[in-house]
């Protein structure tokens, strides 16, 4: 089974890591961590200096918060950063191009501004998604 799963850092993307290493540790499950940065460099080079790295370095960080879990364990893991507007369409697309079986995404992320932003990521990947998907609370 391919697992792609989704994590921003937040506490229910974290909760979605642990179902995945659980996977991979009973039922050998091949697992994909995912971060978006929820940004175009191309649409937002107006934005003030620094920022675009910011929340490029956010997510990386998130990766490595969610590797770390696996390295932990000694449990093999691919992890991919990318960068868009609507972090969904990523999310979709990598399960599309990876012939993903499930994505297991956390139920809400980060808030305030990136809220505004992304709109409800978790909603737009159920819709959408071209495999079945787990919400974790």
């Amino acid at each position: 089974m391919k697992v792609l799963v989704a994590t921003d850092g937040s506490e229910s993307s974290m909760k979605a890591v642990k179902r995945a290493l659980e996977l991979a540790e009973k039922e050998g499950a091949d697992i994909t961590l995912m971060s978006v940065a929820y940004y175009s460099k191309d649409d937002f080079d107006d934005m003030p200096p620094g920022i675009q790295d910011k929340l490029e370095d956010q997510a990386a960080d998130a990766l490595k918060k969610a590797k770390a879990l696996f390295d932990k364990k000694g449990v093999k893991v691919e992890t991919v950063l990318e960068a868009g507007v609507v972090p969904a369409n990523n999310i979709i697309n990598r399960a599309k191009e990876g012939k993903i079986d499930r994505i297991i995404m956390g139920s809400t992320g980060m808030t305030g501004l990136k809220r505004a932003l992304m709109g409800s990521t978790a909603a737009k990947v159920v819709a959408y998604a071209p495999c079945s998907v787990t919400i974790m609370r």
